[in-house]
């Protein structure tokens, strides 16, 4: 036998993957393939050393993961402690009180992501915009509007009419979601219009701000300056 075979041979029996004896010997993996491919034994090392690669890629997605939660509770933290001193700054303003009055009565709790409001008044939600574009500097493109609509309402006439109450333009507008049945109690016009920010960061500072007002409510101090 060949030199080179022997020593490839003895380099496997080590527990050496192709590549590994093909670094030290320089034949081509389809050699070794091919001198293998009968060696009930090889075959044998070769799961081992798939099952090596396994744990270890594991325990390598298991970290990736662990410095990425760590990465994102230090950014939520640095959100958290923004919306602290932002309150500060904004705890008397009359647009921000009414801005988290509205999201605490209508807005959505429970998603992670989506800081969001639905009404059928338009002036709310006029306030609402107002409060994400002034107070929260959220950019205009970043806010989302759609339309939950009855089957007899028209898509077109309920869009123009949001969009002239609310002063968003037809860019800030997702697709209309029309539903079955009619209410026999109130008549919904114009639909009910839905309002969101998709955004993390951002999420964690109003959960927050939240927070600090049911503080400031709550306790026997009153806000001073505010109407």
């Amino acid at each position: 036998m060949r030199f080179d075979k022997l020593k490839a041979f003895e380099l496997r029996k080590q527990g050496k993957s192709y590549k590994e004896i093909k670094a030290v010997l320089g034949m081509s993996l389809a050699t070794l393939s091919d001198w293998f491919k009968n060696e009930a034994w090889s075959g044998e090392i070769k799961s081992h050393l798939v099952s090596l690669a396994s744990t270890k890629n594991s325990d390598k997605l298991k970290l990736m993961h662990i410095a990425r939660r760590n990465q994102l509770d230090r950014l939520y933290d640095k959100a958290r402690q923004e919306a602290r001193e932002e309150y500060q700054k904004h705890r008397t303003n009359p647009l921000f009180v009414g801005g988290l009055m509205i999201y605490w009565g209508e807005g959505d709790k429970l998603s992670k992501y989506r800081c969001g409001i639905a009404n059928t008044e338009p002036l709310i939600i006029k306030i609402f915009i107002r409060f994400l574009l002034e107070i929260c500097k959220i950019k205009n493109e970043k806010i989302t509007v759609w339309l939950l609509l009855y089957p007899d309402l028209k898509d077109e006439i309920c869009r123009n009419f949001w969009k002239g109450k609310i002063g968003l333009s037809e860019s800030n507008f997702a697709k209309s979601i029309t539903i079955q049945g009619r209410s026999s109690i109130r008549r919904l016009s114009y639909g009910v219009c839905n309002i969101a920010v998709h955004n993390r960061y951002f999420k964690e500072k109003m959960l927050a701000w939240l927070q600090l007002s049911a503080e400031d409510l709550s306790s026997e101090n009153k806000i001073a300056g505010v109407v």
